[in-house]
């Protein structure tokens, strides 16, 4: 279970840094100090499931792209920087449906 809210926190950090905004920004967004967005960010602290809404709508990503895969894999889209998670998904999709026609 610490692998995922490690995993979790990976994701949030990557979020952030992305729409660059620093944990106290993102603490004041979710209504939480600069010591809970850190140590959520490093796995130590987990955080209810209504949250999850809240930090995803504070990062501007769906509230999905912030959980861990169930099976522990990573996600070879993690490292894509986030602006372009959207459109490899896209092209994924696309072509899964090709291949279904095919």
């Amino acid at each position: 279970m610490d692998e995922f809210y490690e995993a979790f926190g990976d994701r949030v950090r990557r979020a952030r840094a992305a729409l660059g905004v620093n944990q106290q920004e993102l603490g004041n967004a979710v209504g939480l100090n600069r010591t809970s967005i850190s140590n959520i960010e490093k796995g130590r602290q987990r955080i209810a499931l209504h949250m999850l809404f809240e930090f995803a709508a504070a990062l501007r990503v769906e509230p999905e792209s912030l959980l861990p895969s169930p099976d522990g894999r990573s996600d070879v889209l993690d490292e894509l920087p986030e602006d372009a998670r959207g459109w490899a998904q896209d092209v994924l999709a696309n072509a899964q449906k090709e291949e279904g026609r095919g």
